[in-house]
């Protein structure tokens, strides 16, 4: 359990996380002395992050005892502009552990997409399917755009990411690229260790990035069935990613390893 001095030296939005993660832990059952949450609620209540409404509104929930612990909780969620996730991992001071990921060498390459949105849910996606590295190219939305960051769920931040041309990625890592005309997905030999170029939302790949990609393990496409002919460039990237990190995962006679 930190104490409110340490509380105190954390920044604001980790020390506001944290205190809204002492309220939860308390309604969850977890034994905290009653001077101690009366002291994290002065703290709390005095934090520069917080609106005068969000201070009436937490003021009010502490009146409810237990039952309204979990809504201080929810409310600091919502002050950090953050979605509740109680199945995120988080370190002591309630942020989330990114060393918890199991990364592997696949790797990404933004190849112009322009809409922070379909960036930010990409990385979403990435995160959670073990992607080692998002590589951005030059006109692509910036991964730090706010609508990127929000529709990521702040995983922008566990993602490692750079901003990088076709041109200046090493010649020695395989590339293959996620584009109509390609190999069906399911017949697609994955690397263990590669890059898959994402084209942007109008014009697909662009030439210098589809060049790199026939030169090295060509194209793959997704077996489409409706009218429409395409399928959101984020809604793609995760099939993929689902795809490649389950041949991943697979043993030798085709059984899911558990890990």
């Amino acid at each position: 359990m930190l104490t409110i001095k340490k509380i105190n030296t954390l920044k604001p939005r980790v020390r506001v996380r944290k205190l809204g993660a002492i309220f939860h832990e308390a309604y969850l059952g977890v034994s905290f002395d009653e001077s101690y949450l009366k002291e994290c609620m002065e703290l709390l209540l005095s934090q520069e992050l917080l609106t005068e409404e969000d201070r009436k509104d937490i003021f009010l929930f502490s009146g409810k005892g237990r039952e309204g612990w979990e809504d201080i909780y929810y409310r600091t969620l919502y002050i950090l502009g953050e979605a509740p996730a109680d199945w995120d991992r988080v370190t002591e001071t309630g942020e989330k552990d990114w060393s918890q990921r199991k990364v592997f060498s696949h790797y990404l390459y933004l190849d112009h997409l322009r809409s922070p949105y379909n960036v930010g849910s990409i990385f979403r996606s990435a995160e959670s399917f073990g992607v080692g590295k998002i590589f951005i190219a030059p006109g692509t939305a910036d991964p730090l755009h706010p609508r990127s960051i929000r529709t990521s769920r702040n995983t922008v931040e566990g993602v490692e990411w750079e901003w990088r041309d076709i041109s200046s990625i090493d010649e020695e890592i395989p590339v293959f690229a996620l584009e109509l005309g390609g190999k069906d997905l399911w017949d697609f030999e994955f690397p263990k260790k590669g890059i898959c170029i994402l084209g942007s939302e109008e014009s697909g790949v662009s030439k210098e990035a589809l060049e790199r990609a026939d030169g090295s393990l060509g194209r793959v496409s997704i077996r489409q069935y409706g009218a429409k002919g395409s399928i959101n460039v984020a809604s793609a990237a995760s099939i993929l990613m689902e795809h490649w990190i389950e041949r991943e995962v697979r043993g030798s006679e085709g059984k899911r390893e558990l890990w």
